[in-house]
C-alpha cells in the first residue's frame, strides 16, 4: 500500500436533484447509500423484523426505487421489458407498463432484469436489460420516448446484459454506452434526443454515471472499463518474443454536464470489468474499487489553472468489491468482500488505507462475499447476496459488532440486487419474491 498523506473529511455534500428523504434512483438521493433517517430498531426478534408485504417478481437483479409512496421494478418476461409501479404500503400493484426489448443472453448463468430506475415526479427513467433507455410517463403509464443503444450508439450487449441506471442532471438523462463510437450520451429528459456525447474512449463495464461536486461544480463521473494483460504461453518456441501490446487503460473521468467535455481522468487504476461507481468521501477525493484482482486506490483532486491534477493519496490490496458498492459513514470507509481471489471480509478501512477491522479474519464473523449494504441511524443494514441473510451492524470502527441477523429470502446465492430505504422500511428482492420489511421499533 503506498501511503502519501493524511486528511480529515468534512460534510460532503453532493449536488443532486431534490428527491428528499425517499430512495427515488439507485444506491438513493445522493448514490451513496446513506440515509439520514433515524428511530430505527437496534436489534431485532429471533424471527426478524415484521414482513409488511411480499410481491412475486420475475427473475434478475434489477433494483427497486421509492418515491411518493409508489416502489418501481423493472421486469423482463423472455420478449419485453415491463416497469412495474406498486404501492408502498400495501404491494399492491398499481399500474405496469410493457415496451419491446428483446433480445438473448449468451450467459445462461445470470438470467433476467439488472438496472435501478430513475424516478421524478412525473417520470421514469430506465435502462433494460437489452440497453432501451426508456422514458414512461408516470400519469399515463405509457412509454413517453424510447432509445436503443445498440442501434443508436453502437452498443454492442454482452453476455451479462446491459446493467446501468440513468443518471438525471437538470433537463438531462445522462447514460454510458462505452461503445467504440459513444462513450456517454446525454439526452433530453422531455423528448429523448441527444444534446450532448462523449466520444474516444472505448472500453467495458457497468459503471452507471454518478453526479459529483469538486471545488463547488457538479461534475458527472464516469469509469470505461481496460484490457486485461494477455496470458503468458505455456508453449515453447524459438521465435522472439512479439513486443508487448500497449493495453487500453482504465479510465475515471469527469464530464461537464453542460457539454460534456472531459474536466479531468485518472488512468493510474486497473479493471477490465468495473462494476461499482466511485464514492466521494471528502473535499475533492475520492475512493475507487472492484473486484476481478482489482486494487483499491484514493485519488484527490487539485485545482491547476483551468484544470485539474489528479494525486493517488494510496492503493492497497486489503478491501475491495466486485460488484456490491462500498460506504461512506462515520468518517470510515466499510468495503463488501469479494469472491475474487483473495477472498475477503466486510472490511472497515480509515482514510489512511489501513484497516480497522476485517470479518475475514474474525472467528465466527459472516464472510460477507457478496453485500449489498446501507447506512442508516448509526448502522448498516446489509444483505449478504449469497447466504440470502440480512444483517443489522453497528457502523463503528471500534470493532465489527453485529446487532442482529435474519435469513430473510428462500433462495440462496445470486442474491445480489440493491436494496432499497424509505420511511424505515426496507425493500429486498431476490430471483422470485421482493418484501417489505419494517425496521421501526
Amino acid at each position: 500500500m503506498k501511503r502519501v498523506m493524511h486528511f480529515v473529511a468534512v460534510g460532503v455534500v453532493i449536488a443532486t436533484t431534490a428527491f428528499g428523504g425517499e430512495w427515488p434512483q439507485f444506491c438513493g438521493p445522493d448514490r451513496n447509500n446513506v440515509s439520514d433517517e433515524a428511530g430505527l430498531a437496534k436489534s431485532w426478534p429471533k424471527q426478524g423484523p415484521e414482513v409488511l408485504w411480499t410481491v412475486d417478481v420475475t427473475t434478475g437483479y434489477a433494483g427497486p426505487a421509492i418515491r411518493d409512496g409508489r416502489a418501481y421494478l423493472l421486469g423482463h418476461d423472455g420478449e419485453n421489458s415491463q416497469v412495474h409501479c406498486f404501492s408502498f404500503d400495501s404491494g399492491k400493484t398499481v399500474w405496469s407498463c410493457d415496451f419491446d426489448d428483446s433480445g438473448e443472453l449468451k450467459n445462461k448463468k445470470y438470467p433476467g432484469t439488472r438496472g435501478t430506475p430513475t424516478v421524478t415526479d412525473d417520470s421514469l427513467y430506465a435502462v433494460s436489460l437489452f440497453g432501451t433507455v426508456v422514458c414512461v410517463d408516470l400519469k399515463s403509464h405509457k412509454v413517453k420516448w424510447q432509445r436503443n443503444m445498440t442501434r443508436d450508439f453502437g452498443k454492442v450487449v454482452g453476455g451479462y446484459g446491459e446493467a446501468q441506471s440513468p443518471l438525471l442532471y437538470g433537463d438531462l438523462v445522462v447514460v454510458a454506452p462505452l461503445s467504440d463510437s459513444f462513450s456517454a450520451v446525454a439526452l433530453d429528459k422531455d423528448s429523448g434526443d441527444v444534446v450532448w456525447t462523449l466520444k474516444g474512449y472505448p472500453g467495458g463495464g457497468f459503471v452507471s454515471p454518478s453526479l459529483i461536486s469538486v471545488d463547488g461544480e457538479d461534475q458527472i463521473l464516469m469509469v470505461v472499463g481496460g484490457e486485461n494483460p494477455p496470458k503468458k504461453s505455456r508453449r515453447k518456441t524459438d521465435k522472439k518474443p512479439a513486443p508487448p501490446k500497449k493495453l487500453r487503460p482504465t479510465y475515471v473521468l469527469a464530464l461537464s454536464p453542460e457539454d460534456g467535455k472531459v474536466q479531468w481522468s485518472y488512468d493510474q487504476w486497473s479493471c477490465n470489468n468495473p462494476i461499482p461507481h466511485p464514492i466521494q468521501v471528502a473535499d475533492n477525493t475520492f475512493f475507487i474499487t472492484s473486484g476481478y484482482k482489482s486494487v483499491s486506490t484514493l485519488i484527490r483532486l487539485e485545482k491547476k489553472g483551468r484544470g485539474y491534477d489528479v494525486q493517488e493519496v494510496w492503493k492497497t490490496e486489503d478491501a475491495a468489491t466486485q460488484i456490491e458498492q462500498p460506504v461512506f459513514v462515520n468518517n470510515h470507509l466499510f468495503v463488501g468482500g469479494t469472491v475474487k481471489a483473495p477472498k475477503k471480509g466486510l472490511v472497515c478501512m480509515d482514510l489512511d488505507g489501513e484497516v480497522q477491522w476485517n470479518t475475514n479474519k474474525i472467528e465466527g464473523a459472516p464472510s460477507f462475499e457478496h453485500v449489498n449494504m446501507l447506512a442508516v441511524d448509526g448502522m448498516l443494514i446489509a444483505l449478504d447476496g449469497d447466504s440470502g441473510l440480512l444483517h443489522l451492524i453497528d457502523a463503528s470502527p471500534e470493532k465489527f459488532k453485529e446487532l442482529a441477523s435474519v435469513s430473510i429470502v428462500k433462495e440462496k446465492g445470486q442474491t445480489w440486487a440493491p436494496i432499497a430505504f424509505s420511511d424505515g422500511k426496507l425493500l429486498v428482492r431476490d430471483h422470485i419474491v421482493m418484501k417489505c420489511l419494517n425496521l421501526k421499533p
